[in-house]
């Protein structure tokens, strides 16, 4: 009893254990299957286009993953994988964990490819492309995407042959288009007819003659008795088939050698000019005379009469000497004479000189130089006079102002109206000198668009400056003095008469230059193209636009008492005249920059306010005082800015220069 306790005993240990076991395993193998399911995403791959999807296939490349139809199942972090199909390049893509599970792929077609040749075969055959040139070659291959395309063959001496095919992807042609000779015709004839015709060497009959030939080239000789043979290639090709000759023969040749001594002149046959070979040979036909003649200029021609038969040849020399004439030249001042450069003497002078174009010149200082071209003769002797005229003599002739634009000086034309000089009593910020005076004018007046600069001064002053800032620091003298000196240069009679260091009058009639009278520059700065007298030379407007002109800005903060706090002109003193944008006549800088001398002298006394004055050059002078019109870089309240402002002068300052007028 005992024995079969243990034994159930032991038979019951022996399945509990069997079932620990069981229960192990299971649980080992569910929790790798739980495992898998946790690490393991599915990415769905469509593959573009449809029809590459038929053949599709998958690999992985790198990474851990596999491929259950078109779901990739990615093992890790990510992984390369390769989807490839029949007729399309594979690709490869990079799958990352985190990305989106719709994958949308599109494989490009392989190329198809052609492989043409002709019969019969020709190494320079025109490969087209759907009409266009893509190679020349005795055969042609090349890729193309899938498509339709056209494909000629072209030779000239071939009709050309074309086929259409259809490619598609990883298509692969060869094919072969046949070529037929063209058939052309040679229509020969000559003048006279009857002459040997020969083809290639070959002879084919007399003209005239018409011969069938296939597309070529084709090397014709015509011969005659007593002409000269011609030889010409003519070629036969599809798109000129047919070619037609009518040959003039010429009667049979005979050769002239020349020796020209000079080498370049001109040979002239007959009459007509002859260019000798490098051999300096000439053909004239046979059996004939002829007439050459051998000339350049500033030597003696030459002329010799020959007949020669066919086929001979001659030798003819022609040596020209050297040609003189006389000519005499003379000129209403006494003046050098130059000819091609080379001083010759002066005048009057006659002068033995070579029969070629002679460049002349008259000089003179002071004056202008006077250019001539003559031609010297041995038949006959010449005259050649020259009327000298003074630089600005020649140049008033021409109508120009020429010396004041060589210095940099452009000038307005201004036509003054009658109006009111000085300001209105109701004007804001009038000051009592601002007498009105009406003022009428006679004649029209040009004035310069700039003051007036140190470049321009210092030419005045015999030196050299490239400086474009306006002059200042001159007296009221000086600026006068430089608008003499200036209608000097023009040959313009001075406007002021100047004794040393005074003016003691005025030429009112001359058209020489001056400065403006203060009429002439109020009416510049108020009236002129206005529909309506202004305050400012802007307008009416009582403030600044942002870079109006060149005044006391922000810039001159602490160094002077009244300035602009809210402008800024990006100078703090002088500026390049032109800097800031003209008014509406083109005049530049009226309203700052610097104030400006003007003709008119100044006087305490009150003038005649009621008569309209006429050409108004102010009161007759009286000391050494003179007006001054305008603001300056230094103006820093508006009501110094206004047109009708005038303040007296009686030295130089640092923001005071001038411009210049003249009458027309």
């Amino acid at each position: 009893m005992n024995r079969i306790d243990e034994a159930i005993y032991a038979e019951q240990r022996k399945r509990k254990w069997v079932v620990l076991g069981s229960a192990s395993v299971l649980s080992i193998v569910l929790c790798g299957y739980l495992a898998w399911l946790f690490l393991l995403k599915g990415f769905t791959v469509q593959v573009l286009p449809a029809e590459a999807a038929t053949s599709q296939q998958f690999s992985v490349e790198q990474g851990a993953g596999f491929f259950i139809d078109n779901t990739f199942y990615l093992l890790g972090a990510e992984a390369q994988i390769r989807i490839s199909a029949h007729k399309y390049a594979a690709k490869t893509l990079t799958v990352v964990a985190t990305q989106d599970s719709q994958i949308s792929v599109t494989l490009d077609p392989m190329p198809a490819s052609v492989d043409f040749v002709t019969a019969p075969t020709l190494d320079d055959i025109n490969w087209h492309v759907n009409g266009q040139l893509i190679a020349q070659a005795a055969r042609f291959q090349a890729p193309f995407a899938p498509g339709r395309y056209e494909i000629t063959a072209e030779h000239p001496f071939y009709q050309p042959n074309s086929v259409s095919v259809s490619l598609l992807a990883g298509d692969a042609i060869q094919q072969t288009l046949s070529l037929t000779p063209v058939a052309g015709q040679l229509q020969l004839s000559s003048r006279p007819s009857g002459a040997l015709i020969s083809v290639n060497g070959a002879s084919v009959g007399q003209t005239p003659l018409t011969l069938s030939q296939s597309g070529g080239a084709y090397a014709v000789t015509i011969t005659l008795a007593g002409y000269e043979p011609v030889t010409e290639t003519i070629t036969l090709s599809y798109q000129q088939p047919l070619q037609q000759r009518d040959y003039f023969l010429r009667p049979e040749q005979a050769t002239l050698q020349l020796q020209l001594s000079p080498s370049d002149g001109i040979l002239l046959v007959n009459g007509q000019p002859v260019t000798p070979t490098t051999q300096q040979t000439v053909r004239v036909e046979a059996g004939k005379a002829h007439t050459l003649r051998y000339e350049k200029a500033g030597y003696l021609s030459q002329s010799q009469r020959v007949q020669l038969n066919a086929g001979q040849q001659q030798t003819l020399t022609f040596a020209l000497t050297a040609e003189f004439g006389e000519v005499q030249f003379s000129s209403n001042e006494v003046a050098e004479v130059w000819i091609n450069g080379q001083r010759q003497g002066q005048t009057p002078i006659t002068l033995s000189l070579p029969s070629i174009a002679q460049q002349v010149e008259f000089r003179k200082a002071g004056y202008r130089t006077v250019q001539r071209t003559v031609t010297p003769s041995a038949r006959q002797a010449q005259r050649v006079r020259a009327e000298l005229k003074t630089e600005f003599a020649a140049r008033r002739a021409e109508g120009q102002a020429l010396f004041s634009a060589s210095i940099g000086i452009q000038f307005i034309a201004v036509q003054p109206k009658p109006f009111t000089m000085g300001s209105p009593p109701n004007e804001t910020d009038r000051g009592r000198n601002e007498h009105a005076i009406p003022v009428s004018f006679s004649r029209n007046i040009l004035v310069s668009a700039h003051e007036i600069t140190e470049a321009q001064y210092a030419a005045f002053q015999g030196g050299s400056s490239a400086s474009t800032l306006p002059v200042t620091q001159v007296s009221w003298l000086d600026a006068v003095k430089f608008c003499n000196w200036l209608s000097e240069q023009e040959g313009l009679e001075p406007f002021y008469t100047v004794q040393g260091n005074r003016v003691n009058g005025i030429r009112a009639n001359s058209t020489g230059y001056r400065l403006l009278t203060e009429a002439e520059w109020e009416f510049i700065a108020k009236h002129n193209r206005r529909a309506a007298r202004t305050t400012y030379v802007w307008g009416n407007e009582e403030r600044l636009r942002t870079q109006q002109g060149n005044f006391a800005d922000s810039a001159l903060q602490g160094q002077q008492p009244f300035f602009f706090r809210d402008y800024q002109d990006g100078f703090a003193g002088k500026a390049p005249v032109g800097s800031f944008k003209a008014e509406r006549a083109g005049f530049f800088d009226l309203d700052g920059n610097v104030r400006e001398w003007v003709h008119d002298s100044y006087t305490l006394s009150v003038p005649n306010t009621t008569d309209v004055q006429q050409d108004y050059v102010g009161p007759a002078q009286n000391g050494q005082s003179h007006v001054v019109k305008g603001a300056s870089f230094k103006s820093g309240r508006l009501k110094e800015l206004r047109a009708s402002i005038r303040a007296e002068g009686n030295a130089p300052a640092d923001d005071i220069g001038f411009r210049i007028a003249r009458y027309e």
